[in-house]
């Protein structure tokens, strides 16, 4: 099953996003484990591009697509503007600042560790974040 939800980039918006993603977990009947580890890389993640907002006027809304399939989910974010890809933070000046200004404190490497596969790509003007949790645990996780 696929949702969307379109919201603006903003602080305020992380608790609509937080309650978005646990309604559609809650239909997923996901391992206590998996559930947490979701909502926090999903949170991290959204924080580190509301914190880059500032340094791209031009970033519009930011949407958030769920999509569990049978044998994974998949959380899907999206936002116009310059490149940004929040786990590069070693290329960019500007991430390295976002990482010290971090508000949740969990740390991109935590994030890392705890999904399955996360992929950045940009489809014309658009910053693409796939973040894959699989429903059961594999031993040969993909490289991040």
């Amino acid at each position: 099953m696929k949702d969307e939800l379109v919201v603006m980039p903003i602080f305020e918006n992380l608790g609509i996003i937080s309650e978005f993603l646990q309604e559609r977990i809650k239909r997923e009947h996901l391992a206590s484990r998996k559930v947490w580890e979701l909502l926090l890389v999903a949170d991290e993640i959204c924080t580190h591009i509301i914190q880059f907002r500032k340094y791209d006027s031009s970033m519009g809304k930011m949407k958030i697509t769920w999509n569990g399939c049978p044998d994974k989910v998949m959380i899907t974010i999206e936002t116009p503007g310059v490149p940004f890809n929040p786990l590069d933070l070693n290329s960019k000046d500007i991430a390295k600042e976002e990482e010290e200004e971090a508000l949740g404190g969990m740390g991109i490497h935590l994030v890392k560790q705890m999904i399955d596969e996360f992929v950045y790509n940009r489809t014309g003007n658009i910053n693409v974040i796939k973040l894959i949790k699989f429903r059961r645990s594999r031993r040969n996780r993909n490289s991040k």
